[in-house]
């Protein structure tokens, strides 16, 4: 195993300190979780650091996915994260992660300590007494990460409270860890019934149904029929044969335990383009959670605080699809800026928002306060994160309030808050239109006007940029064409309402270059 030395001074292949193994039972009682303490409803446990940051590393020079630390991972900084037992909060254990991402894949590295290897699930044992074989329980060692795909996520699935969707990479020691896959899976939690879901029963009569859902294909293992002759004491009840099919192929992953614990490498696409798995997006942060089994069953597993997982390095080139719908938290998302082109006074308030009739619940984005914005200022809301120049822009968008102007649209092309491309609609005027704004001044491009959308609805817009070409679309109609060279290079995405508009804006999609 490779050695070298992280950004906090330990080596990367060493494990968690034994004076932090000592050191967890005591902090248990520290902090209060000994015995009866359970995490706060959607949060995480008591004492742990708010946000828990996860910091990923660039990389042109992917690692090889063996269970091995190669020399690129002295590039990651390390973050210790504690997991505790689901049930009570008792017995914290440290779990050492890494990540590195490359333009379209991100990469994990978690050890953990584990005195006993257990790699094999449910194995067949001799029975000498009745001559055949038996298949008592015996858990295999396991590791889990999760991203929320759609509802109010939690680490908790045991809650009355919230309902979710999360995207389950389940690494199994003694199942897929053999050919170096791992598991996808997804967790829906609903206090309603669902499909193939189980539903427990909680105290106060209140319940919960949570389904473990494998994605959609074939996996790399099947278990097989007891031997009907002796073949030695302990026979493995999993065979490992060919690849996984299906969106049971996005996640590759291998395990090596060296005696005193696991040192595992994941890695998955961003992007897989299944409808079944999370998109990680690189150009905002991304919540997540892990859960460590070490010879233990479900309800006995150890689980973290939510985790944000924030990507280093520099600004994001368009090469893969960025979405935000606003629905993880109520945090505006990291590297977003509120400002104000020929702004004159307080810049306009965002903020993310519950909105019931949103496109995806239960979040959107907008202005809380346009702070008497003037007829000749625009307000801004926009990432320089995302390095946009040729592709699709779509978004949902409804005008609130506005007096002397409503409705807005997306930006994008931004160089600044003084320059970029805009296309708007206002239920005032009846008209949709593009623009370019240049040191300030805007300039129209292209108008359609008799459009009949009122404030208080929800309407659509698609931007479709490739070179000097722009073509605009509202509810699906094609109705803004244009050529203009003002803006040659790649810039930042955003947002955009005038004067006093106060407006609501969910699901962002931004896209690489298609033909219009």
């Amino acid at each position: 195993m490779k050695s070298g030395t992280p950004h906090d001074g330990s080596p990367v292949g060493s494990w968690p300190s034994r004076a932090m193994l000592f050191a967890a039972p005591i902090l248990a009682g520290i902090i209060g979780l000994s015995g009866c303490a359970t995490p706060r409803e959607g949060m995480g446990w008591t004492g742990d650091p708010s946000p828990l940051i996860w910091q990923s590393t660039y990389t042109e020079t992917p690692p090889t996915i063996d269970g091995k630390v190669d020399d690129v991972w002295r590039t990651a900084k390390p973050v210790t994260v504690m997991v505790r037992e689901a049930l009570g909060g008792d017995h914290p254990k440290p779990v050492v992660l890494r990540a590195l991402h490359t333009d379209d894949t991100f990469y994990v590295l978690a050890k953990w300590a584990d005195g006993t290897k257990s790699d094999m699930r449910d194995p067949y044992v001799w029975n000498p007494k009745i001559s055949k074989y038996e298949r008592p329980s015996k858990p295999d060692d396991q590791f889990a990460i999760e991203f929320p795909i759609k509802g109010d996520f939690s680490i908790s699935m045991m809650t009355v409270e919230r309902e979710f969707t999360a995207d389950v990479w389940h690494w199994k020691a003694g199942r897929g860890n053999p050919t170096g896959w791992v598991d996808d899976k997804s967790h829906i939690i609903s206090q309603s019934p669902v499909p193939r879901a189980r539903k427990h029963s909680l105290h106060g009569g209140r319940h919960v149904y949570i389904a473990r859902l494998m994605d959609a294909g074939v996996p790399s293992y099947k278990k097989i029929p007891a031997p009907t002759s002796r073949q030695g004491d302990v026979v493995n009840s999993f065979v490992h044969g060919d690849p996984p099919t299906g969106s049971l192929a996005d996640v590759r992953g291998k395990g090596v335990h060296d005696g005193r614990g696991w040192t595992l490498e994941i890695s998955r696409k961003f992007n897989t383009g299944h409808p079944d798995d999370a998109v990680i997006d690189p150009s905002r942060d991304n919540l997540c959670a892990i859960a460590v089994l070490n010879d233990e069953l479900y309800e006995e597993h150890s689980v973290s605080t939510l985790i944000t997982l924030r990507f280093g390095g520099e600004p994001m080139s368009l090469e893969h699809a960025s979405q935000w719908h606003f629905d993880s938290n109520t945090d505006l998302p990291p590297g977003w800026r509120a400002e104000g082109t020929n702004q004159r006074g307080p810049v306009a308030a965002w903020a993310i928002k519950a909105a019931a009739n949103a496109p995806s619940k239960p979040n959107v984005l907008g202005l809380t306060d346009a702070k008497e914005g003037r007829g000749g200022t625009f307000n801004l809301f926009w990432t320089d994160r995302v390095k946009f120049r040729d592709g699709v822009i779509e978004v949902k968008v409804k005008a609130e309030t506005g007096r002397q102007d409503q409705g807005g649209g997306p930006i994008w092309r931004v160089q600044d808050k003084s320059n970029y491309y805009i296309a708007r609609y206002n239920p005032l005027e009846s008209n949709f239109r593009l623009y370019y704004v240049k040191n300030g001044a805007r300039k129209i491009l292209a108008k359609a006007s008799g459009v009949n959308i009122r404030a208080g609805e929800w309407f659509a817009i698609k931007i479709v940029h490739k070179g000097e070409r722009i073509v605009g679309s509202l509810n699906g109609k094609r109705l803004l064409e244009a050529t203009d060279r003002t803006f040659r290079e790649a810039g930042g995405i955003g947002f955009w309402t005038k004067a006093d508009a106060v407006t609501s804006f969910d699901d962002l999609s931004v896209k690489p270059a298609l033909s219009p």
